[in-house]
Protein backbone atom coordinates (compact mmCIF):
# COMPACT_ATOMS: atom_id res chain seq x y z
CA UNK A 1 0.00 0.00 0.00
CA UNK A 2 1.12 3.78 -0.38
CA UNK A 3 1.05 4.55 3.09
CA UNK A 4 1.18 1.91 5.38
CA UNK A 5 -0.54 -1.54 5.16
CA UNK A 6 -4.32 -1.42 4.51
CA UNK A 7 -5.81 0.53 2.55
CA UNK A 8 -6.87 4.70 4.04
CA UNK A 9 -10.70 6.08 3.25
CA UNK A 10 -10.07 9.85 3.45
CA UNK A 11 -13.52 11.23 4.32
CA UNK A 12 -14.14 14.29 3.66
CA UNK A 13 -17.38 17.40 4.29
CA UNK A 14 -17.17 20.72 2.96
CA UNK A 15 -18.69 22.50 6.04
CA UNK A 16 -19.93 25.84 4.91
CA UNK A 17 -22.90 28.50 4.19
CA UNK A 18 -25.60 27.05 2.55
CA UNK A 19 -25.46 29.18 -0.69
CA UNK A 20 -26.45 27.25 -3.62
CA UNK A 21 -29.83 28.01 -3.79
CA UNK A 22 -28.34 31.44 -4.80
CA UNK A 23 -26.53 29.58 -7.89
CA UNK A 24 -30.51 29.04 -8.96
CA UNK A 25 -31.34 32.70 -7.77
CA UNK A 26 -33.13 32.01 -4.89
CA UNK A 27 -32.46 33.96 -1.83
CA UNK A 28 -31.90 32.50 1.71
CA UNK A 29 -31.29 34.46 4.53
CA UNK A 30 -28.13 33.99 6.28
CA UNK A 31 -29.26 33.00 9.38
CA UNK A 32 -31.26 30.05 7.20
CA UNK A 33 -28.02 29.21 5.72
CA UNK A 34 -26.26 28.24 8.61
CA UNK A 35 -29.26 26.77 10.63
CA UNK A 36 -29.47 23.88 7.08
CA UNK A 37 -25.51 23.53 7.29
CA UNK A 38 -25.92 23.22 11.06
CA UNK A 39 -28.58 20.30 10.78
CA UNK A 40 -26.71 18.77 8.53
CA UNK A 41 -23.84 18.68 10.52
CA UNK A 42 -25.04 17.07 13.34
CA UNK A 43 -26.50 14.34 11.71
CA UNK A 44 -23.02 13.47 9.70
CA UNK A 45 -21.40 13.45 12.84
CA UNK A 46 -23.65 11.18 14.90
CA UNK A 47 -23.47 9.05 11.80
CA UNK A 48 -19.33 8.84 12.18
CA UNK A 49 -19.53 8.49 15.75
CA UNK A 50 -21.46 5.41 15.43
CA UNK A 51 -19.74 4.08 12.69
CA UNK A 52 -16.25 5.64 14.73
CA UNK A 53 -15.16 7.09 11.60
CA UNK A 54 -13.39 10.41 11.45
CA UNK A 55 -12.97 12.72 8.58
CA UNK A 56 -11.46 16.06 7.42
CA UNK A 57 -13.77 19.63 7.79
CA UNK A 58 -13.14 21.88 4.97
CA UNK A 59 -15.05 24.54 6.86
CA UNK A 60 -15.53 28.36 5.50
CA UNK A 61 -14.84 30.59 8.54
CA UNK A 62 -18.34 31.90 8.16
CA UNK A 63 -19.48 29.27 9.13
CA UNK A 64 -17.20 28.36 12.07
CA UNK A 65 -17.78 31.83 13.57
CA UNK A 66 -21.66 31.43 13.34
CA UNK A 67 -21.74 27.69 15.00
CA UNK A 68 -18.39 27.85 17.06
CA UNK A 69 -19.53 25.49 19.74
CA UNK A 70 -20.13 22.98 16.71
CA UNK A 71 -16.85 23.07 15.13
CA UNK A 72 -15.28 22.81 18.87
CA UNK A 73 -17.05 19.36 18.88
CA UNK A 74 -16.09 18.60 16.18
CA UNK A 75 -12.23 18.81 16.75
CA UNK A 76 -12.99 17.38 20.21
CA UNK A 77 -14.62 13.98 18.51
CA UNK A 78 -11.16 13.62 16.24
CA UNK A 79 -12.31 14.76 13.06
CA UNK A 80 -9.69 17.47 11.11
CA UNK A 81 -10.55 21.00 10.61
CA UNK A 82 -9.20 22.29 7.17
CA UNK A 83 -9.94 25.70 5.55
CA UNK A 84 -12.57 26.05 2.77
CA UNK A 85 -12.00 29.87 3.00
CA UNK A 86 -13.78 32.39 4.27
CA UNK A 87 -17.07 32.77 3.02
CA UNK A 88 -17.92 30.07 -0.05
CA UNK A 89 -18.97 32.63 -2.36
CA UNK A 90 -16.39 35.32 -3.11
CA UNK A 91 -12.66 35.50 -2.24
CA UNK A 92 -10.00 37.18 -2.00
CA UNK A 93 -6.30 36.65 -1.57
CA UNK A 94 -5.91 37.73 2.23
CA UNK A 95 -9.04 35.08 3.01
CA UNK A 96 -6.36 32.34 2.54
CA UNK A 97 -4.20 33.30 5.69
CA UNK A 98 -7.51 35.17 7.42
CA UNK A 99 -10.24 32.11 7.13
CA UNK A 100 -6.59 29.49 8.64
CA UNK A 101 -6.11 31.45 11.24
CA UNK A 102 -10.01 32.93 12.32
CA UNK A 103 -10.58 28.39 12.24
CA UNK A 104 -7.31 27.93 14.40
CA UNK A 105 -8.94 30.07 16.90
CA UNK A 106 -12.52 28.79 16.78
CA UNK A 107 -11.04 24.94 16.96
CA UNK A 108 -7.76 25.43 19.01
CA UNK A 109 -6.62 22.87 16.50
CA UNK A 110 -3.63 23.46 13.73
CA UNK A 111 -5.46 23.77 10.28
CA UNK A 112 -3.32 22.73 7.89
CA UNK A 113 -5.14 21.83 4.71
CA UNK A 114 -6.97 23.99 2.27
CA UNK A 115 -10.20 23.08 -0.49
CA UNK A 116 -11.16 25.89 -2.85
CA UNK A 117 -15.02 26.50 -2.66
CA UNK A 118 -16.38 24.93 -6.22
CA UNK A 119 -13.32 23.37 -6.69
CA UNK A 120 -11.81 26.66 -8.02
CA UNK A 121 -7.87 26.60 -8.62
CA UNK A 122 -5.32 28.50 -6.10
CA UNK A 123 -1.77 28.46 -6.77
CA UNK A 124 0.89 26.19 -4.42
CA UNK A 125 3.05 29.47 -3.48
CA UNK A 126 0.01 31.37 -2.26
CA UNK A 127 -1.19 28.48 0.19
CA UNK A 128 2.49 27.51 1.16
CA UNK A 129 3.04 31.60 1.78
CA UNK A 130 -0.30 31.43 4.08
CA UNK A 131 0.72 28.90 6.24
CA UNK A 132 -0.83 25.18 4.19
CA UNK A 133 0.84 21.87 4.23
CA UNK A 134 -1.95 20.70 1.16
CA UNK A 135 -4.43 21.48 -1.07
CA UNK A 136 -7.49 19.71 -2.02
CA UNK A 137 -8.89 21.97 -4.66
CA UNK A 138 -8.98 19.74 -7.56
CA UNK A 139 -11.44 17.20 -8.68
CA UNK A 140 -9.47 15.85 -11.94
CA UNK A 141 -12.08 14.89 -14.57
CA UNK A 142 -14.55 16.83 -16.79
CA UNK A 143 -17.62 17.98 -14.74
CA UNK A 144 -19.41 20.14 -17.83
CA UNK A 145 -20.70 23.62 -17.18
CA UNK A 146 -17.94 23.91 -14.11
CA UNK A 147 -14.36 22.43 -15.21
CA UNK A 148 -12.38 20.30 -17.06
CA UNK A 149 -9.27 18.53 -15.35
CA UNK A 150 -9.44 15.28 -17.09
CA UNK A 151 -5.57 15.24 -17.81
CA UNK A 152 -4.51 16.87 -14.34
CA UNK A 153 -2.88 14.22 -12.20
CA UNK A 154 -5.11 12.05 -10.84
CA UNK A 155 -3.37 10.77 -7.47
CA UNK A 156 -1.69 12.82 -5.00
CA UNK A 157 1.45 14.19 -5.90
CA UNK A 158 3.61 16.88 -4.56
CA UNK A 159 3.85 20.24 -5.97
CA UNK A 160 6.72 21.71 -4.62
CA UNK A 161 6.65 21.39 -0.64
CA UNK A 162 2.65 21.62 -0.98
CA UNK A 163 1.22 18.52 -1.35
CA UNK A 164 -2.20 17.95 -3.27
CA UNK A 165 -4.74 15.34 -2.76
CA UNK A 166 -6.96 15.15 -5.68
CA UNK A 167 -10.63 13.65 -5.00
CA UNK A 168 -10.57 10.00 -6.18
CA UNK A 169 -11.43 9.51 -10.12
CA UNK A 170 -11.24 5.85 -11.16
CA UNK A 171 -8.49 5.00 -13.64
CA UNK A 172 -9.21 5.44 -17.52
CA UNK A 173 -12.17 6.45 -17.51
CA UNK A 174 -12.31 9.17 -14.50
CA UNK A 175 -15.31 8.57 -13.20
CA UNK A 176 -15.71 10.67 -10.15
CA UNK A 177 -16.27 9.75 -6.54
CA UNK A 178 -18.28 13.10 -5.36
CA UNK A 179 -21.16 14.28 -3.80
CA UNK A 180 -23.26 14.55 -7.25
CA UNK A 181 -22.37 10.99 -8.39
CA UNK A 182 -23.23 9.63 -4.94
CA UNK A 183 -26.37 11.09 -5.15
CA UNK A 184 -27.58 10.02 -9.26
CA UNK A 185 -26.29 6.39 -9.30
CA UNK A 186 -27.30 3.34 -7.59
CA UNK A 187 -25.02 2.17 -4.37
CA UNK A 188 -23.69 -0.10 -6.21
CA UNK A 189 -21.92 1.70 -8.72
CA UNK A 190 -20.19 3.39 -5.53
CA UNK A 191 -19.27 0.88 -4.54
CA UNK A 192 -17.59 -0.62 -7.68
CA UNK A 193 -16.21 2.75 -8.23
CA UNK A 194 -14.80 2.63 -4.74
CA UNK A 195 -13.09 -0.94 -4.79
CA UNK A 196 -11.24 0.28 -8.44
CA UNK A 197 -9.79 2.92 -7.21
CA UNK A 198 -8.83 1.11 -3.43
CA UNK A 199 -7.22 -1.72 -5.75
CA UNK A 200 -4.93 0.89 -8.49
CA UNK A 201 -4.29 3.27 -5.71
CA UNK A 202 -4.54 2.01 -2.03
CA UNK A 203 -6.69 4.88 -1.26
CA UNK A 204 -9.99 6.69 -1.47
CA UNK A 205 -10.59 10.83 -1.21
CA UNK A 206 -14.56 11.47 -1.04
CA UNK A 207 -16.06 14.75 -0.48
CA UNK A 208 -19.55 15.29 0.37
CA UNK A 209 -21.59 18.68 2.53
CA UNK A 210 -23.38 18.47 5.80
CA UNK A 211 -26.31 20.43 4.22
CA UNK A 212 -27.27 17.63 1.84
CA UNK A 213 -28.37 15.25 4.49
CA UNK A 214 -31.16 17.84 5.44
CA UNK A 215 -34.84 17.99 3.64
CA UNK A 216 -33.81 20.19 1.32
CA UNK A 217 -37.75 20.02 -0.64
CA UNK A 218 -38.29 23.81 0.03
CA UNK A 219 -35.53 24.94 -2.16
CA UNK A 220 -35.39 25.58 -6.01
CA UNK A 221 -32.57 23.61 -6.66
CA UNK A 222 -31.89 20.94 -9.61
CA UNK A 223 -32.93 17.52 -8.99
CA UNK A 224 -28.95 16.63 -9.49
CA UNK A 225 -28.68 18.27 -6.11
CA UNK A 226 -31.27 17.86 -4.32
CA UNK A 227 -32.63 14.02 -4.36
CA UNK A 228 -31.96 12.12 -2.57
CA UNK A 229 -31.88 14.55 0.48
CA UNK A 230 -32.19 14.06 4.16
CA UNK A 231 -32.88 10.70 6.09
CA UNK A 232 -33.38 8.96 2.28
CA UNK A 233 -29.54 10.01 2.06
CA UNK A 234 -28.32 9.68 5.26
CA UNK A 235 -29.08 6.03 4.96
CA UNK A 236 -27.26 5.43 1.66
CA UNK A 237 -24.46 7.29 3.03
CA UNK A 238 -24.39 5.01 6.08
CA UNK A 239 -24.67 1.78 3.63
CA UNK A 240 -21.79 2.83 1.73
CA UNK A 241 -19.58 3.72 4.66
CA UNK A 242 -20.28 0.62 6.70
CA UNK A 243 -19.05 -0.95 3.01
CA UNK A 244 -15.97 1.08 3.35
CA UNK A 245 -15.48 0.17 6.64
CA UNK A 246 -14.73 -3.46 5.70
CA UNK A 247 -12.25 -2.50 3.03
CA UNK A 248 -10.34 0.77 4.42
CA UNK A 249 -9.49 2.48 7.76
CA UNK A 250 -10.83 5.87 8.18
CA UNK A 251 -7.67 8.73 8.38
CA UNK A 252 -7.67 12.59 8.36
CA UNK A 253 -5.60 14.39 5.18
CA UNK A 254 -3.46 15.75 7.78
CA UNK A 255 -2.27 11.93 9.13
CA UNK A 256 -2.31 10.88 5.00
CA UNK A 257 -0.01 13.57 4.56
CA UNK A 258 2.33 12.73 7.01
CA UNK A 259 2.36 9.21 5.76
CA UNK A 260 2.76 9.77 2.57
CA UNK A 261 5.01 13.08 2.31
CA UNK A 262 8.23 11.18 3.09
CA UNK A 263 7.59 8.42 0.52
CA UNK A 264 6.99 10.97 -1.86
CA UNK A 265 9.75 12.98 -1.27
CA UNK A 266 12.22 9.88 -1.40
CA UNK A 267 10.62 9.66 -4.69
CA UNK A 268 10.93 13.22 -6.18
CA UNK A 269 8.85 13.39 -9.07
CA UNK A 270 6.62 10.46 -8.96
CA UNK A 271 2.98 10.54 -8.20
CA UNK A 272 1.03 7.63 -6.56
CA UNK A 273 0.91 5.30 -9.79
CA UNK A 274 4.64 5.45 -9.64
CA UNK A 275 4.89 4.98 -5.22
CA UNK A 276 2.09 2.09 -5.06
CA UNK A 277 3.58 0.36 -8.08
CA UNK A 278 6.95 -0.03 -5.83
Amino acid sequence: MPVGTDNLALLTFDAEEFDIPGEFGQVVPEAEQMEVSARGHEAVLALLARLGARATFFTTARFALARPELIRRTAAAGHEIASHGFNHTGFQESDLERSRVALEEVSGAPVRGFRMPRMGRVTPERLLAAGYRYNSSENPTWIPGRYNLFRAPRTARLDGELLCIPASVTPWVRFPLFWISFKTFPLFVARAAAARCLAADGYLSLYFHPWEYTDLSRYRLPRYTRRPDGTRLLDKLDSFLTWLKARARFATFAEFDAALRPRLIAGRGEGMEAVHAR
